[in-house]
């Protein structure tokens, strides 16, 4: 067995409280009632605070139903094809989360931001007009009870932008927060880490790797182990045929538990893992930008091209770095990984040179025809692009059993909201809608893309039901709130 794999092993239970278990201990039966050397299962659930924007021009969603690739993509995918996992995601558009005064089952208030959060990423009507809390638990905790039960660590809960940069608004701490577990009964909603320091040394903090020594010391204890039971089932051997009927009984009884403990034994050196390697320490996190008020829809007046803006482009390609790492090295095997806020005003003049936010970008889009479809696509690619980036890396990851990482993974990419009628303002072709939504899965797991990766179009249908979707992949049979059923065609 070598030093590579031995370490991986040691990682076991590292990561937030730094707590290592000891090495045989690693091998006790799991919680999930999986064995020994069975492949654990990932999940993602990442969103984007903005609608997606789409007319008969530039549009966020590929032209056709069918296949994605360079024949029938949009400006807003085409990071699939640029990652080369275009074929391993699929896209559901067209859905709805339903509205009313009182909101619907599943469904939201009639004012439009952050009420779609809840229903989105937990499956239940928004709370109310004024509170845009979650009414339920969140498919990242839904799902860490089936595949990470045996881990100290759940969920890793990241966001990438640094603030929600609009002034002191009072709603900015609910639309940051997207994870939501049950705690004794309670529902306890759970804070982002956004800082890109305190996640790595949260998740790096007893990351010791054992010297060659170590890690051999262990390798005898593993042998003197074997080595006893080896001694004493040869003593029980030459002992049983002098012994009475009932003896025997008993002692062939002792003989089997120590044969089935050998065999336990045999089955614990885990095959070589080399993905298990520390990432480079961020260092110290970019110094957070400034709030905006902005001016005029798209023309930059009154705006501060300068602020809003925390170099949210780095900080994402960390928080990916460190969702690769934790799973690679089996200290976490769910993430909830808010890019942006609900309602985002991330100043996207740095990534894309549009001098506006991106809110304001989606408005823009209404009425400044295809450069403004044009802005408000390369803003949902963005996301999609960071999002592309880690599926690639858990693509190009060797698991411990010799496979691909994404073979045993299932991701979600969801966004604010769709394009179409706004109930608020009695508007037709808003953003401030939630129609026309769309929803990204990828991966592998439990046959996912068996026949590679499509646009599908599903007419107000819940988006939630792609999240299903991704949760059965994993082999999580319970439904997401109040939104049941799968799309069991894209396995």
């Amino acid at each position: 067995m070598s030093v590579r794999a031995r370490r991986r092993r040691f990682l076991r239970g590292l990561g937030g409280v730094g707590l290592a278990l000891p090495f045989l201990e690693y091998f006790a039966p799991k919680n999930a009632g999986a064995a020994p050397g069975d492949k654990p299962m990932r999940y993602v659930f990442a969103f984007g605070g903005s609608s997606i924007g789409m007319d008969g021009g530039e549009r966020s969603t590929p032209a056709a139903e069918g296949p994605i690739n360079a024949s029938n993509t949009s400006r807003a995918v085409q990071p699939l094809i640029d990652a080369g996992v275009a074929d391993v995601t699929s896209l559901v558009s067209g859905l709805l989360i339903p509205w009313g005064a009182t909101p619907p089952t599943a469904g939201r208030a009639i004012g439009f931001h952050a009420s779609t959060t809840c229903p989105l990423a937990c499956g239940k009507a928004s709370i109310s007009e004024d509170d845009e809390g979650l009414a339920g638990p969140t498919s990242d905790w839904i799902v860490a009870d089936t595949i990470a039960s045996d881990l100290t660590n759940k969920v890793l809960t990241y966001r990438v932008q640094a603030a929600y940069y609009r002034g002191n608004n009072a709603t900015d701490g609910q639309r940051g927060l997207l994870s939501a577990r049950m705690n004794n009964g309670q529902l306890e909603e759970v804070t982002p880490t956004s800082s890109p320091k305190v996640a790595f040394q949260s998740l790096t903090t007893g990351f010791i790797p054992p010297d060659p020594e170590e890690a051999l010391k262990a390798q005898r204890l593993l042998d003197r182990r074997k080595s006893v039971i080896d001694l004493v089932r040869g003593d029980t051997e030459a002992l049983i045929p002098r012994l009475g009927a009932a003896d025997k009984i008993r002692m062939q009884r002792h003989f089997d538990e120590l044969r089935a403990l050998e065999t336990r034994l045999n089955g614990i050196s885990p095959p070589d893992s080399p993905s298990c390697v520390l990432p480079a320490d961020p260092g110290d996190d970019p110094p957070i930008g400034g709030a905006v008020e902005n001016g005029e829809q798209g023309s930059g007046g009154g705006y501060d091209s300068t602020a809003a803006y925390s170099n949210e482009e780095e900080r994402a390609q960390v928080m990916v770095d460190l969702i690769h790492f934790a799973f690679a090295c089996d200290l976490y095997r769910v993430a909830n990984l808010m890019f942006t806020y609900s309602q985002c005003f991330l100043n996207m003049n740095p990534i894309y040179g549009y001098a506006s936010d991106l809110h304001e970008i989606s408005h823009y889009s209404m009425g400044g025809g295809q450069a403004g479809q044009d802005a408000l696509a390369d803003c949902i690619g963005w996301h999609v692009k960071h999002w592309a980036n880690l599926m690639k890396k858990l693509r190009d990851t060797e698991d411990f059993d010799g496979t691909s990482i994404l073979d045993a993974t299932s991701m979600i990419l969801s966004f604010e909201g769709g394009i179409g009628y706004d109930p608020e303002q009695d508007q037709q072709g808003s953003p401030h809608s939630s129609e026309n939504m769309m929803v990204l899965i990828g991966g592998k797991a439990g046959g996912l893309h068996a026949s590679g990766g499509r646009h599908i179009r599903r007419d107000g249908e819940h988006p939630a039901k792609v999240i299903n979707t991704a949760m059965k992949a994993v082999g999580v049979t319970q439904q997401l709130g109040d939104v049941s059923g799968t799309y069991d065609e894209l396995f």
